[in-house]
């Protein structure tokens, strides 16, 4: 907490510009969710469908802390760096997106490796062995120059120590994009254990969280009457965290409750 307090006054300068780009998304590198995760997505819906009403927050609710380590990669510290403040202020970005929706990110520690060939997106799993911090329950980010998409935050699974999933666990993020329309925050939605909004096109499961409408892959469109599955409910969710767009700025209820489901499930 220290190391974050002293860097506060930078970082709320710079924050700013997590909600100010305009850049929309590429797609997201996130891994094709398991067997497992699809199991326990739909064993959660038919339990939350029994619930009356979905409250993203119960009376004496507290935030969970999520211990967080940021890792800046780059060939040098001219090309593809990241200060301190920059990734610290993309932290700041996306605890206001989850404020008050149960989870907070606390930054533990950040750091900077130069290294041409981690840089260049070769040999990830070395570098995630050697820079990876705390256990499952712990958020690592790494910040790369070279990515083929905007991010990607692998889906949680039932992992055992030192096993190839617990390692490969972690966000990385394309340093040019980093304070870039919420990016983050759609990336540890994964992380948490959402789906995609247009998961299955128009398919009846969908993401299967009941409050996000179904839709098609649609790529930055801000048009809320747009409707690209008009035999379900609801128009498409294109304010949602977990679409694509420049426009993206919500949690549904059932998606908090997810969150924290899957967490527990899986993370805790």
């Amino acid at each position: 907490m220290a190391f974050k307090k002293s860097l506060v006054v930078a970082a709320t300068m710079a924050v700013a510009a997590f909600g100010a780009a305009l850049e929309g998304f590429q797609d997201c590198a996130s891994t094709e969710p398991s067997a497992e995760l699809l199991a326990a997505a739909e064993e959660m819906a038919a339990q939350e469908a029994t619930v009356d009403k979905i409250n993203t927050r119960a009376d004496g609710d507290v935030d969970v802390i999520v211990p967080t380590y940021l890792h800046v990669i780059a060939s040098s510290e001219s090309k593809g760096y990241l200060s301190t403040e920059d990734v610290i202020a993309t932290i700041d970005g996306m605890n206001s997106d989850f404020k008050g929706l149960g989870f907070q990110f606390d930054v533990q520690n950040a750091t900077h490796t130069i290294n041409s060939t981690w840089a260049a997106n070769q040999d990830p799993m070395v570098m995630k062995r050697q820079l990876r911090k705390g256990d499952y329950k712990t958020l690592n980010m790494y910040f790369v120059p070279t990515f083929p998409t905007t991010g990607g935050c692998p889906f949680p699974l039932n992992v055992t120590a030192d096993s190839i999933e617990f390692w490969r666990d972690g966000c990385t993020l394309l340093s040019s994009t980093h304070n870039k329309n919420h990016i983050t925050t759609h990336e540890v939605g994964h992380w948490l254990g959402l789906l995609h909004t247009f998961e299955g096109n128009c398919d009846k499961n969908n993401d299967y969280v009941a409050d996000t409408p179904a839709m098609q892959m649609n790529y930055h469109t801000c048009n809320k009457t747009i409707d690209t599955c008009p035999d379900m409910p609801g128009n498409d969710p294109v304010n949602n965290f977990m679409s694509y767009g420049d426009c993206i700025r919500e949690f549904t209820p059932g998606q908090v409750t997810r969150m924290k489901s899957m967490y527990q499930k899986f993370r805790a």
